[in-house]
């Protein structure tokens, strides 16, 4: 499928959002939720849409090639950050890591559930264990049934028995985060002419857009029931209750995100720089941890730890150096240690 630079707008908004949640100091816990829902769960549709179960000959196939592009970069950042949390990571961090056994980063890394190291990298764990769910209901039903099952298995939740298997791979987030996913690919597959099993010219974003006062309105109207949703229902249902339905919530804030990010491509076209970062994505998220850690420890030293207190604009400037500090480190990984993200060296073009 021909690059969207639609959908390269969505990533890289969406990664500077994550950027910022992950930054100090934190908002109240119904912000963060907030801001965690309008800025993660994007890459959930943005992978669920590029999705093509054409192009895979069988599972087989298809798990071959998620494994090179999911596990092989899940693995290489993995033995590289221990070898540092090693070293001196947890010298660094305090009594509090050092209490930590050396083996069970090595344990949650076999299990999926990545949090001592690389704690970021739930997210494409997650998104492996997805399309593994995924790929049968694509292959085996057609229309927007696969989107109907996920929303069953989503609400499957609530009666599910807690075990901890369930974690496992983060099979309890997958069934959580699925709906944005098959919703991406369903968007996708409505696109599809059946005949010659290609795109046509529109896209999602096409339908999404702000171009009429009463589309504009009807997904404005969305997306602030939506975020209406993230903000308040964290304290006013069931905090299970709440938890499982977000992600629905959060599918109405996307007719919005799309129409901007549409606007965006108009007005600006397609940006080397935009693209660069929706390409880059896992090695962002793989260093973004350690460097506002690091830069957290810079600034404590010039000034009372106090300054993080509530100070929103020192989080988006710190957040925006960080933002700014991977670019060239990630280019650097694309272009020459690509084998760290599961792909051929010297074949993974960059923008130009």
């Amino acid at each position: 499928m021909k690059r969207q630079a639609w959908l390269d707008y969505i990533k890289c908004i969406s990664m500077f959002i994550v950027i910022v949640y992950h930054t100090p100091p934190r908002f109240d816990p119904a912000r963060e939720v907030a801001l965690f829902y309008i800025g993660a769960p994007v890459f959930f549709f943005a992978a669920g849409y590029v999705f093509n179960i054409d192009k895979y000959k069988s599972f087989f196939s298809f798990l071959g090639h998620r494994a090179r592009q999911i596990l092989v970069p899940y693995t290489t950042f993995f033995i590289i950050f221990y070898a540092l949390w090693l070293i001196v990571g947890r010298r660094m961090a305090g009594p509090e890591e050092m209490a930590i056994s050396i083996l069970t980063p090595l344990k949650q890394f076999v299990l999926g559930m990545p949090d001592v190291i690389l704690g970021t990298f739930w997210f494409i764990v997650a998104l492996f264990t997805i399309q593994v769910i995924y790929y049968p209901l694509r292959k085996y039903m057609k229309g927007w049934w696969p989107f109907v099952v996920a929303l069953l298995l989503n609400l499957s939740l609530l009666i599910l028995p807690y075990l901890p298997w369930f974690r496992c791979w983060n099979l309890d987030k997958a069934f959580l985060y699925l709906p944005i996913y098959a919703f991406g690919n369903c968007c996708r597959a409505a696109l599809l002419d059946e005949k010659r099993q290609i795109l046509t010219k529109r896209t999602i974003a096409d339908f999404f857009t702000f171009t009429t006062p009463a589309r504009s309105v009807l997904w404005l109207i969305l997306a602030v029931c939506g975020l209406s949703f993230l903000v308040f229902a964290p304290v006013t249902i069931r905090k299970d209750l709440s938890y499982i339905l977000s992600p629905a919530a959060f599918i109405l804030l996307l007719p919005c995100y799309c129409a901007c990010s549409k606007w965006l491509e108009r007005r600006f076209g397609s940006n080397r720089i935009v693209q660069t970062v929706a390409i880059t994505g896992i090695t962002y998220l793989a260093l973004q941890n350690y460097l506002i850690g690091i830069i957290k420890m810079i600034v404590a030293k010039f000034a009372s730890p106090e300054i993080f207190d509530g100070n929103i604009v020192l989080k988006l400037f710190i957040a925006l150096v960080v933002f700014v500090i991977i670019y060239p480190l990630a280019v650097i990984i694309e272009r020459y240690f690509p084998f760290l993200l599961g792909k051929p060296y010297k074949k993974t073009p960059m923008p130009k």
